[in-house]
């Protein structure tokens, strides 16, 4: 995830990615080769070159149907892609590391393409005229070429000498461009809702051409007279949002729309066809709404995309070509084919192009940023979730990424507004465990600083949030579960069954705030265990009572059993106990092989195995050491058990240790192969892989692999045993 002045190394080249944790690393061969191979789901490529980024913020679609899709963060650095007929042609260079950040926004004109830019200086640890001075930030327009390369300028700042800076703020403030647009005569207007103001540019200087006050300017568009089309954003408590029209000097122009209070507009852009003014509408609705833009006054003409989008009908979640997935972005080309992209409201890009006739032309997905996977033991693997995600799978088909169809998305922001889920903050909420508790499916999430342990009942395709355990007050941004008390930890459960926070929902509230933890487990009958760095409770297992009567599961501390850790333990890091077999995997640090780095969240320098736990064996059947230099930035961040085999998966490398449960002998090891280019980002949350061994004996090991939006999958046949 994003952290400040890493390198990013791919095949032995080394790009700049401050502010990410990227490092694409070239991987050596295994030690031993397993009989395996690498496919992905989650993104249309698999990686090198291609990918679609994380986030769609903005877009711009040119006549002859290159698409400009903006966003403020990509992990991989492609902030803007520049894609055309489904496939991936470019991004705008050097728009991630080095102080440099993207933003919402995007346009061209015949000549040059403009982005919204930021440019800080790492924390003040980049200095120079190129960098603002340290506790500040710039904000501003980056002049770029069509191809994304770097298109400087007199007086151009920055690291190559094509910003136009228009504000220097201190790092708390946001003073980003939000609105963007080129006319024929050479003149560029951005939205500068920092200043309250529309601005013009020169484009082939960059020089000021003018200025005139709008409040709060979004995205902008030009109609075929060359006037201005602004989406001015609503106001707290006051006015909601509306298009505004300017004639080229500035003088308001009496057309425009306002908004009834269910629309949420976030784009608009003119059909080069028909002149129609499309709106994208993220609130309900779901839609493209459709204005005919004549001077007397835009009226609604009709609208794109089914009603409620993906939340519609009897299954909501489930996907479908017209059915969008919070739609930010639309354009058409010159022979009216249609352009949506979407940004699903718990991150993820849906690029779509149609016919002028609404036939699906393309698609493109990248749906996964900072998650793993897991899979309904029911259906062999074929059914696998993700955090906000369900995938249906084809094994049978041997293609590198040919296995997947994305399935529904599991999130509904209209129904469940208080979903954990939206309000993440660097994925709090990753790598889902899927149950079934008193015979009925369960979503079970946790997260990369393991503050929280969350359950959803899946209902439908819809995961509601239904229990909680946090271990102290939960805070993201301004958003906090309503309600939850002030001091300490709590268990809260969904009483009314209406998937929101109330605050006589919540339990167990005893003012203590639980010690520093990596371990959350659910085992297979539905106890949760808790593992503890410090304190008296090492382990602790709350154990499953059923399903109240609204079929949420029932945890009580009263009912929670502490243990404590065994010998050689001197450090909990991870806990996974299966109970069919009575086995209880442990990790951390012992006595022999104590913490000597400052690593946080890793996994530890051993995992031990215990057989017979619950009649109280608590002699290890065998000890794992697992690679451990902090120095070299060696160690290991997830693991995981499934059927004869233990995966261990390290942060930096994302290479896999294959082990064989049993004994605890090493088999061999894993890494991407070239379907995914060899590369793969860093490993970023502690519980980052997940295994299933299918009834054939194929196993499928998910591995996170957030650089390039995806989930990594190996295949691997072990060898018959002589």
């Amino acid at each position: 995830m994003r952290r400040a002045g890493v390198p990013l190394r791919l095949a032995g080249a080394v790009l700049v990615a401050s502010m990410t944790v990227l490092a694409l690393a070239a991987l050596a061969p295994a030690a031993e080769p397993l009989r395996y191979t690498t496919t992905w789901f989650g993104n249309t490529f698999g990686g090198g070159p291609k990918w679609v980024q994380n986030f769609i913020e903005g877009l711009y679609v040119a006549p002859d149907g290159t698409v400009y899709a903006a966003s403020g963060w990509d992990e991989a650095c492609r902030e803007f892609g520049i894609y055309q007929g489904g496939d991936v042609v470019g991004n705008c260079a050097d728009t991630h590391g080095w102080g440099t950040g993207g933003g919402p926004a995007v346009t061209v004109n015949a000549r040059y393409l403009f982005i919204a830019h930021a440019h800080g200086n790492e924390g003040g640890h980049l200095q120079g005229p190129e960098y603002p001075p340290k506790g500040s930030e710039w904000y501003g327009i980056s002049r770029r070429n069509l191809d994304g390369s770097h298109a400087k300028f007199d007086g151009g700042r920055g690291r190559f000498g094509d910003m136009l800076v228009l504000h220097e703020v201190d790092t708390k403030t946001r003073a980003q461009v939000t609105g963007l647009a080129a006319d024929a005569q050479g003149l560029l207007y951005a939205s500068d809702p920092h200043a309250g103001q529309v601005r013009v540019f020169r484009c082939d200087t960059m020089a000021s051409a003018g200025a005139w006050p709008v409040a709060r300017p979004g995205p902008l568009a030009l109609d075929a007279r060359g006037t201005l089309w602004v989406l001015q954003g609503g106001e707290a408590g006051g006015d909601g949002p509306r298009v505004l029209r300017y004639a080229p000097d500035g003088k308001p122009l009496p057309q425009g729309i306002t908004f009834g209070k269910d629309v949420v507009p976030t784009a608009l852009a003119f059909d080069r066809k028909t002149g129609d003014l499309l709106v994208t509408d993220n609130g309900p609705a779901q839609q493209v709404l459709i204005y005919t833009a004549a001077d007397t006054g835009p009226k609604l003409k009709g609208t794109f995309g089914e009603k409620g989008g993906v939340y519609a009908g009897p299954k909501p979640g489930l996907a479908g070509p017209a059915r969008l997935a919070g739609p930010m972005g639309v354009g058409t080309d010159a022979a009216g084919n249609l352009y949506v992209g979407c940004n699903q409201p718990a991150g993820g890009s849906i690029l779509r192009a149609f016919s002028p006739a609404g036939t699906l032309l393309w698609e493109l997905l990248g749906l996964e940023f900072v998650d793993c996977a897991d899979t309904d033991p029911a259906s062999d693997g074929a059914d696998v979730f993700t955090t906000e995600c369900r995938y249906t799978m084809d094994w049978s088909r041997a293609g590198p990424g040919a296995q997947w169809r994305w399935r529904s998305q599991t999130v509904d922001p209209f129904r469940y507004p208080d979903d954990p889920r939206l309000h993440e903050n660097h994925h709090d909420f990753t790598d889902p465990l899927y149950r079934r508790l008193g015979g009925k499916p369960f979503l079970v999430v946790r997260g990369m600083f393991q503050h929280m342990l969350v359950f959803y009942r899946l209902e439908g395709e819809i995961a509601v949030p239904c229990a909680m355990f946090a271990k102290g007050p939960y805070h993201v941004g301004p958003w906090q579960p309503p309600g939850q008390p002030e001091k300490g930890r709590w268990i809260w459960r969904d009483s009314s069954g209406d998937g929101q926070f109330q605050a006589d929902e919540y339990r167990d509230a005893d003012g203590v705030r639980d010690p520093e933890s990596w371990a959350w487990w659910v085992d297979e009958k539905g106890d949760v265990w808790q593992g503890n760095q410090d304190g008296p409770d090492p382990i602790r297992r709350f154990p499953f009572e059923g399903l109240d009567e609204k079929g949420n599961p029932i945890y009580r501390r009263a009912s929670s059993q502490a243990l404590a850790l065994p010998e050689p333990m001197n450090h909990l890091l991870r806990i996974e106990y299966h109970p069919a077999t009575d086995v209880m995997y442990l990790s951390g640090h012992t006595k022999g092989r104590p913490k000597t780095g400052g690593e946080w969240g890793q996994v530890g320098t051993e995992i031990l195995r215990f057989d017979r736990w619950s009649e109280g064996n608590r002699n290890p059947r065998w000890r794992i050491a697992l690679p451990y230099d902090p120095p070299k930035n060696v160690s290991v961040k997830s693991f995981c058990t499934a059927g004869d085999a233990v995966f261990a998966v390290e942060s930096r490398t994302a290479r896999v240790h294959v082990f064989d449960a049993a004994t605890g002998q090493e088999l061999g090891e894993m890494a991407p192969g070239p379907e995914v280019a060899r590369e793969s980002g860093w490993i970023d949350f502690p519980d980052a892989i997940r295994a299933w061994r299918r009834r054939d004996g194929e196993y499928l090991v998910f591995v996170e692999e957030d650089a390039k939006a995806k989930v990594i999958v190996y295949r691997w046949r072990p060898r018959a045993r002589r």
